[in-house]
């Protein structure tokens, strides 16, 4: 009996030891303080993750799995971010799918909660896909370059305000064939050369993300030390003569040396709304690296747009580099230097200070009745990376 349990610990520890060779963890963690201060307004404190575009903070752990052959593996995410309400929960699962490889990697099946970003944009807006959620994704790589992609899911992950929990019952409760969320999508990269990628959605009932869209972009690939990316938004095309609307965004990028880099991020909006009229946004930046430091200067300039919070109480403010919202008959002109101090490659601390200057057409109520609106935020963030 001794030799047997011997032989069944061994094994067990055995066993342990092989899996704990293919399983790795990483994890994230973001926070940081803003002292703000609006038009004749209170100055306020509050808690924000400017790298993480989060209201108080974020924190994610990942842990990935993939067996000796790589056939096959599981993805797993924790997260608590932005609220520890009820509603939105301490910790979430935004996702957790297995995949399965066949054929030399040429075609792939993902099943559970999936968040695949194989279609993500890489621009500096949209920056997103269609999106996926609860259900199966087949992917197709018939050729060098070439991915292909089929998804069918009935319950849709939620914003970043609910921490990405899902948005519908999961267990007995289903939805009709017509309800659900349909996903297609293609990319090709021709290596050192281009890159073009789409992913269209149908209208849904999965509980977010349920209008008809398309997000896909073009990547230049073939200058040294330049990003060019091109990348557009579709929304609502289930009605798109009424009430769709479309996003184009650029992304520019260039090291001009080992030290200095220099970039401009643009976005254009387009609305088949009430005549409504297209918004503009550039940001033009700029940073050097000196050793660990990295100083940096931003400007924004935003045609029929605002800085988030200007329409509300400076408590709203949200102080990250994408801050901004279109809005009629509005503009915005930002100022933001930051001084980062990079600890190493995975842990930072960021100093900036970020002035708005936000105007309107007519007088504004929540503006004291005057046309402009000075905001300023003093901020310091911090991030850990694992």
């Amino acid at each position: 009996m001794k030799k047997i349990l011997f032989t069944v610990l061994i094994t067990t520890l055995l066993t342990a030891a092989a899996f704990a060779q293919n399983l790795t963890f990483g994890g994230y963690f973001n926070s940081g303080l803003g002292l703000i201060t609006q038009g004749d307004n209170d100055a306020e404190i509050k808690a924000f993750g400017v790298d993480s575009e989060s209201n108080g903070y974020r924190f994610r752990l990942n842990a990935n799995y993939q067996n000796n052959d790589r056939t096959s593996g599981f993805r797993l995410r924790l997260q608590s971010q932005r609220t520890l309400a009820d509603t939105g929960g301490y910790l979430s699962i935004p996702f957790a799918y297995g995949w399965m490889n066949f054929f030399d990697n040429m075609i792939s099946v993902s099943g559970g909660i999936v968040d695949d970003s194989a279609w993500q944009t890489a621009d500096w807006w949209i920056n997103d896909d269609v999106g996926e959620g609860l259900g199966l994704l087949l992917k197709i790589a018939p050729i060098e370059g070439l991915n292909l992609g089929a998804g069918a899911y009935v319950n849709s992950q939620r914003g970043g305000g609910n921490n990405n929990v899902l948005a519908l019952p999961v267990g007995s409760n289903g939805i009709k064939l017509g309800e659900v969320k349909y996903v297609i999508s293609g990319s090709y990269l021709m290596k050192d050369v281009f890159y073009i990628g789409a992913s269209a959605r149908t209208e849904n009932r999965t509980g977010n993300q349920q209008s008809g869209a398309i997000i896909g972009d073009l990547r230049l690939l073939m200058i040294k030390d330049l990003t060019a990316v091109f990348a557009f938004q579709l929304d609502n095309l289930q009605d798109f003569d009424n009430t769709g609307t479309m996003t184009f965004s650029e992304t520019f990028a260039f090291k001009l040396t080992d030290d200095i880099n220099v970039g401009l991020n643009a976005a254009q909006f387009f609305f088949n709304v009430d005549n409504r009229d297209p918004a503009f946004l550039f940001n033009l930046w700029g940073s050097y690296t000196m050793g660990s430091l990295v100083p940096r200067i931003d400007l924004v300039y935003f045609i029929n747009g605002e800085s988030n919070g200007a329409n509300s109480a400076n408590s709203s403010t949200q102080f990250h580099r994408k801050g901004y919202a279109a809005r009629q008959d509005r503009s915005v002109f930002s100022v933001r230097p930051s001084l980062r101090f990079n600890l190493d490659s995975r842990t930072h601390i960021e100093i900036g200070d970020v002035l708005y200057l936000d105007s309107a057409k007519n007088e504004v109520t929540n503006w004291g009745n005057e046309k402009s609106l000075f905001t300023n935020v003093f901020y310091i963030d911090v991030r850990w990376s694992f």
